[in-house]
């Protein structure tokens, strides 16, 4: 055995306690200071999920009132193509077009009914047509479908520009483009034309 003296003894039971409490924190203070450090981004984490999951709840209302309006205004047929047959509703599609050429200032060349399609209880009614214009009046052409109803889709469309020159009274010469415009305009009915 070794003897210490009192003064080193002392030091060396301070050592051994000082060793002691360091591992009882390093084993039970630390892995709970850790696992509260967890605790807290749990929280975090769980805090943010709700305060998104009260926001959702509140859209709730909201999103029934417009799920009420789509379901009225699918049952009244607003937005979909008029009649009681395929050809009515092709004809009243291409009326369609042609007030929308014609009030914009274009002149239709032609219009041909393509075969329709079926999707569920809705029938594809789809026409190709040819005009020409301006690109003003190919603008407001655009516009009007895009934005009227009954609610169309313009797909395959092509445009050529032709310059045309002509002399004016005064004996000018002035230079016009003209648009040549091919394209398919299509809608939905609702199949047995109930609207």
């Amino acid at each position: 055995m070794i003897r210490l003296s009192k003064r080193s003894g002392r030091l060396a039971a301070l050592f051994i306690l000082l060793a002691l409490i360091g591992a009882v924190i390093g084993t039970t203070l630390l892995p709970a200071l850790s696992l509260s450090g967890s605790y807290d981004e749990s929280i975090d984490e769980l805090r943010f999920r709700l305060d998104k999951y009260q926001r959702m709840a509140g859209l709730e209302g909201s999103l029934k009132e417009r799920l009420e309006q789509l379901t009225a205004q699918q049952m009244s047929g607003e937005g979909l193509l008029q009649g009681e047959s395929t050809a009515i509703a092709g004809a009243s599609l291409q009326e369609l077009l042609k007030q929308g050429v014609q009030g914009a200032g274009g002149r239709l060349e032609s219009t041909q009914i393509l075969p329709g399609s079926t999707q569920g209880p809705m029938e594809k009614i789809a026409i190709r047509a040819r005009f020409g214009g301006t690109i003003q009046a190919l603008q407001k052409i655009l516009y009007t479908f895009e934005y009227g109803k009954p609610i169309l889709f313009i797909d395959n469309i092509e445009i050529s520009t032709q310059r045309r020159s002509r002399r004016t009274r005064r004996g000018q010469k002035t230079t016009r483009d003209q648009l040549k415009v091919s394209l398919e305009i299509s809608g939905y009915r609702r199949i047995g034309g109930k609207s």
